[in-house]
């Protein structure tokens, strides 16, 4: 009997023991998938959830947040470098093209005039002077005094290629007609005209034709006459 007992006692020793090993095993088992609900419940947040493992680990948050914020940071201070890298270098590219490159070419321009052709030509007549009438060498073709003209004086001399005029005279006209008549008779020659210094109660005009020139000046006699005196120097080449 006691032998029997003995059998039956080591068979449920063995059940037993079989059983906790079971139960181990099974526990043994188990701890991944927990392992795994708690890793995805702490990488998943929980918004509100006051016990959650990714709320409570300053850490992670910590770690997270200068990666979310590093990157468009460091984005935009890469951005501000290359703005302010390329600005720069516009900059001084536009202050570069500012300077002019030196001029090596000659530069041209309008030609110079030609100088008009002699009003005179042939030999120079000899000087000399003449009272109430126009001396011999006078240029009557160029210089033709106003008619009703009565005649103070007429000369002429030279210096190399030049011929030396003057006159006066006195004409029963106003002195604004006589300087016309002379503006009319010298521009038909080619002269232009400007107003010269003039006396007291005198008017004056100034004929250039090239290198030639005239001088005409106007005033009023006593007798309400206009009494006029002229110079003129004429070339006999267009130098």
């Amino acid at each position: 009997m006691m032998a029997r007992r003995l059998v039956i006692a080591g068979v449920c020793l063995a059940v037993l023991i079989a059983a906790v090993a079971i139960l181990f095993d099974q526990m043994a088992a188990k701890p991944g998938p927990v392992a795994q609900n708690t890793s995805s419940q702490a990488s998943s947040p929980s918004p509100g959830g006051p016990g959650s493992t990714a709320s409570a680990d300053p850490t992670s948050q910590g770690a997270e947040a200068p990666t979310s914020g590093t990157s468009p940071s460091s984005g935009q201070s890469t951005g501000s470098a290359e703005s302010g890298d390329d600005g720069g270098a516009s900059h001084s590219g536009g202050q570069a093209l500012e300077v002019l490159p030196p001029v090596t070419a000659t530069p041209t321009g309008l030609p110079e005039p030609t100088p008009p052709a002699p009003l005179i030509t042939g030999a120079l007549p000899e000087p000399g002077t003449a009272s109430g009438e126009v001396v011999d060498g006078w240029p009557a073709g160029v210089l033709t005094l106003p008619a009703g003209t009565t005649i103070g004086s007429t000369s002429v001399s030279t210096s190399g290629n030049i011929l030396q005029v003057a006159a006066d005279g006195v004409i029963d006209k106003p002195r604004a007609e006589v300087l016309g008549s002379f503006r009319d008779s010298l521009v038909s020659h080619g002269f232009w005209t400007e107003d010269a210094p003039a006396g007291e109660g005198a008017v004056a005009a100034r004929f250039v034709r090239g290198t030639d020139t005239v001088t005409v000046s106007v005033s009023t006699t006593g007798t309400g006459s206009s009494r006029f005196q002229l110079l003129g120097s004429l070339h006999t080449s267009a130098d």
